[in-house]
């Protein structure tokens, strides 16, 4: 375990330490180099940078050949999502189609019915 220390202790040391394009603090040159981050990881928690990250899952697929997917955006992208769901939801719903209630009692499901009483006049029933 001693030697385990010992080799992070000298791994630190050896890497080339590079400031923090956000906060000035020092980060490995590696972060860089190998990830193209220009900011420290604490930047990154606090969500300067590239800034937080949002996961939706979207439904793909029917039937039986369904699966799910997780489309990952930045924090910017899932705000503008956040606000078309938003209007999407406010959207006038005065043109869409009626819906009716077919459990109702009260429906007339035949339309207007004439009907002829025996003496042959006609009644017109709405």
């Amino acid at each position: 375990m001693e030697q385990t220390i010992q080799r992070q202790t000298n791994m630190n040391t050896k890497l080339k330490m590079i400031p923090c394009s956000n906060c000035g603090a020092m980060m490995p040159e590696l972060r860089l180099l190998k990830y193209g981050y220009s900011y420290c990881v604490k930047c990154s928690e606090a969500g300067l940078g590239d800034g937080r990250k949002q996961g939706i899952p979207i439904l793909m697929g029917e039937g039986d050949h369904t699966w799910v997917e997780t489309v990952i955006m930045t924090d910017q992208q899932y705000k503008q999502y956040l606000a078309q769901e938003k209007a999407e939801k406010e959207l006038d719903k005065t043109n869409k189609a009626e819906m009716l209630n077919m459990d109702k009692d009260d429906r007339n499901l035949h339309g207007p019915v004439t009907i002829k009483d025996p003496d042959g006049e006609q009644e017109k029933i709405s």
